[in-house]
């Protein structure tokens, strides 16, 4: 299972690396679109915040995985081992409920909007969503495989290189 939660982990990281690629060079096209060419790509905003998306939640869910997001550990650190322990468990706890409710309430909203039309693009309007469901399913996944290690005894994830020395 850890390795599946790895390629998973890494498909993230790379699948954002891609949009913040692909999306720096529609913000570089649309720029000279405007200043050089005088004409702006109508799409080219609406095309980089759909990226944005995906870069933003696959970077935080793989946050997640390899604990890399900023927290405040000066009172879980300071308290006794077993009662740090414990608040530990209850902040993965907290970070896998809101990854479940990220899956929840953005299924939601793209569906309530799957009918309408991005004006620019003409992809379905549910497309703006799927980032926050994919992003919130693998918060989820992630953090239930911390609670799991935890409740285990077993040493949480660490962070691995995602291309291979050698």
């Amino acid at each position: 299972m850890t390795r599946i939660l790895h390629a998973a982990c890494t498909a993230a990281l790379w699948l954002g690396g891609v949009c913040m690629v692909v999306m720096v060079a529609i913000v570089a096209w649309a720029v000279f679109g405007r200043f050089v060419l005088n004409d702006t790509p109508a799409w080219a905003e609406q095309v980089a915040m759909l990226l944005l998306g995906w870069v933003i939640l696959g970077a935080a869910a793989a946050g997640v995985r390899e604990n890399t997001h900023m927290g405040f550990d000066i009172i879980r650190t300071s308290l006794p081992e077993r009662l740090g322990a414990v608040l530990a468990l209850i902040s993965d706890a907290v970070v896998t409920g809101f990854g479940a409710c990220m899956v929840w309430f953005g299924t939601e909203l793209a569906a309530g909007v799957w009918d309408a039309t991005l004006p620019t693009t003409g992809l379905p309007g549910g497309v703006e969503y799927l980032p926050m469901v994919l992003g919130g399913a693998l918060i989820t996944l992630f953090g239930a495989e911390r609670i799991g290690c935890r409740l285990r005894g077993l040493p949480l994830p660490e962070p691995r290189p995602l291309l291979a020395d050698g």
